[in-house]
This record gives structure tokens, C-alpha cells and sequence, in this order.
């Protein structure tokens, strides 16, 4: 019985703390209502503190086919930088890339410095103006059909050329062989007879040389030249009516053989000068009257050279030439005479290019 009285008091503290706990779980939401709405601030904060969500961007769009080249235009202007700023260009990057000389065009300048130095000229073109006079005459004539003739004065001009093809090589004596030429000619002149007779004239003078210098540089270059070559006078004359003397006309052609020097005396003065022995091959018209003529020429010529700078020069100089004939008269020849003299001078102002 005891027992019993002990298990319902036992069932009995049970129901009341199963009631007791019962009424405090539901008065549990009233009392903390304060607390629920703070949690609820304090997840907001939280939210509030929280980054925002990333919005994925688009992928990019394809890049489109670059457009067709344009003709080029004119660099925009560049934006301007202080000196300071920029990186002085070394001299390498400055100067334009030029390629060295070959081997051949080296030993052609070095050749060509040689020659300038030594004073060989490569090539020579030269033009005068001046006048020219002739006379002739007979030695011991017997009539009077062998008159003598005049020329005082004709206007003449004269063109020349010297070339030395090989003057830029190494070989000792080729490189100082050359050729030289030269024409004249007289113009607006005629000439006319003690009757009064006019006559037309013409003369043409012409040559070539094959020519060796020999040069010795110094203060006061001294130059020599050794010729071989040819020299023609041709002098004509017509008459419209009769004329009743022989007329001096003769187309005298020679070989020459010559000498010529050149000395600088000082400043930019120099002296030429030179002669010839003509050896008649064709000695012309006059000298067929003449019975075995036998005919012969010398030739000189002297002149001043100013240098006027730039490879030109002036020239002041004369020529003179002299043809000397001898004849084999007998009695009963048409003409009679022991021999003539024709006498050339010719004299003019030129200027000279040499290279």
C-alpha cells in the first residue's frame, strides 16, 4: 500500500512539471517578440553588408573584317614631348645606310687622285677667235706673170680637242699617250687683183697629232710632248673672169713632226710654246707649173696661259708656218722662177677646258 501511495505521489509531481513546462513553452512567443524583430534587423544588416550579386556581361561581339587599305595620307602631328624626353639618335642612326665602295671603284678613285695630283689631263676641249695672213711670193722670177699675193688680215676661228683615253691607268707610258686636233677656218674675206679683178677666197687649216707627254710636277710643272701626225692648209681661189697671173691657190697637206712644252712660271701663269718639221705629201696646185719642186715647211707657235680657275683658261697666242719651195727651171718652160715662199701667221685669243 505504501508503495502504491509512493508511485501516484511519483505520477502525480510528474503531471505537474509536464503542466508547468507546457504553460511556460506557450507563454514563450509573447514574451519574445523584441527578440524576433531584432534578429530580423540584424538579418537585414547582414544582408545589407553582404557585396551585391555580379552580373555576368555579355561576351564580347566578334571584331569585324579590317576595312580595305586607304591611300596614305599625311602622319597626324605627333603629341609633343619635351626634348629632355627623347633619346639623342646616335650617328650610325642618322646617317643614311650607304654601301661601301667595291674593289674596283676604290682603285679608281685611288688612280684618279693620282692623276689630278700629278697634273695629267684626261681629256681637253678649246675655242679661239683671231685673224690670219698670208703672203707668198717667187725667188729669182722671170716675167711678169708671177705676181706676188697679199692676204693682210681674215677673221678666223679655231676649235681643238686632246684626249688621253687611258690617263686614269697605271701603265707608265700609255697613260701619257694621247690625240690631238684642230680646225680653223677664215670666213667674210675676199681678195682682189692690181686690175681690180675680185676673187673668191677660202682657207681652211686642219691637223691631227698622235702625242706623248712627259710630265715633271713641282712648284713649277714643267711638261713635255713629242707629236706625230698631220697638217693641211687649204687655200682657195676663183676668179670670175680671166686673171693674167697664177693665182696662189694650194692644198698643201704634210706630215708632221713635233715638240711642245709647257712651264708654270708662277701664280696662275704659264708658257706654251712648240715647233714642227712639215714634210710635205701633197704640195698643192701653184707648185704643179713648176718643173721638179721640191717643197718643205716648218711650223712654230708661242703662246700665255692665264688660269682662270675650275680647269679654264685664257690663251693669247700666235702660230706661224712657212713653206719654202725650190724649182728646176730650163728655157722654153712656161714659168721660170728658182723657188717660192709661203708665209702663214695666224694669231687669237682662246679659252681652254681641261678635265
Amino acid at each position: 500500500m505504501r508503495k502504491r501511495s509512493l508511485f501516484a505521489l511519483g505520477l502525480a509531481w510528474t503531471a505537474a512539471l509536464a503542466l508547468a513546462s507546457s504553460s511556460s513553452f506557450a507563454a514563450t512567443p509573447r514574451a519574445k517578440k523584441p527578440a524576433r524583430a531584432s534578429a530580423s534587423k540584424k538579418n537585414k544588416k547582414v544582408e545589407a553588408e553582404a557585396p551585391p550579386p555580379r552580373i555576368e556581361e555579355p561576351p564580347p561581339a566578334p571584331e569585324p573584317a579590317p576595312p580595305p587599305p586607304e591611300p596614305a595620307q599625311e602622319p597626324a602631328p605627333a603629341l609633343a614631348v619635351k626634348p629632355e624626353a627623347l633619346p639623342e639618335p646616335s650617328a650610325a642612326a642618322a646617317a643614311p645606310a650607304v654601301e661601301p665602295p667595291s674593289a674596283d671603284e676604290a682603285a679608281l678613285g685611288r688612280r684618279e687622285a693620282r692623276r689630278i695630283a700629278a697634273g695629267r689631263v684626261l681629256v681637253a676641249v678649246w675655242a679661239g677667235a683671231g685673224v690670219a695672213n698670208r703672203r707668198f711670193r717667187y725667188n729669182d722670177a722671170v716675167g711678169y706673170n708671177l705676181a706676188g699675193y697679199r692676204l693682210p688680215a681674215a677673221p678666223m676661228v679655231t676649235f681643238g680637242i686632246e684626249a688621253y683615253p687611258a690617263a686614269s691607268s697605271d701603265v707608265p707610258v700609255l697613260r701619257d699617250l694621247g690625240i690631238v686636233a684642230h680646225v680653223s677656218r677664215g670666213f667674210a674675206f675676199d681678195s682682189t687683183t692690181p686690175q681690180g679683178v675680185t676673187l673668191e677666197t677660202s682657207w681652211t687649216r686642219f691637223g691631227g697629232d698622235l702625242r706623248q707627254r712627259l710630265i715633271w710636277p713641282g712648284r713649277q710643272r714643267f711638261e713635255l710632248g713629242i707629236s706625230v701626225g698631220a697638217d693641211a692648209s687649204y687655200f682657195g681661189m676663183t676668179a670670175k673672169s680671166r686673171v693674167p697671173a697664177l693665182l696662189p691657190t694650194a692644198r698643201t697637206v704634210a706630215l708632221r713632226f713635233g715638240v711642245d712644252a709647257r712651264l708654270r712660271l708662277g701664280w696662275r701663269l704659264s708658257v706654251v710654246g712648240g715647233g714642227a718639221y712639215l714634210l710635205t705629201t701633197s704640195r698643192g696646185e701653184i707648185y704643179d707649173h713648176f718643173r721638179a719642186p721640191r717643197v718643205h715647211g716648218v711650223d712654230g707657235d708661242l703662246g700665255v696661259v692665264v688660269d682662270l680657275g675650275s680647269g679654264f683658261e685664257a690663251r693669247l697666242s700666235g702660230r706661224y708656218t712657212r713653206y719654202f719651195a725650190s724649182f728646176k727651171p730650163k728655157l722654153g718652160d712656161a714659168y721660170v722662177a728658182g723657188g717660192a715662199l709661203d708665209e702663214q701667221l695666224q694669231g687669237g685669243l682662246g679659252v681652254r677646258y681641261a678635265h
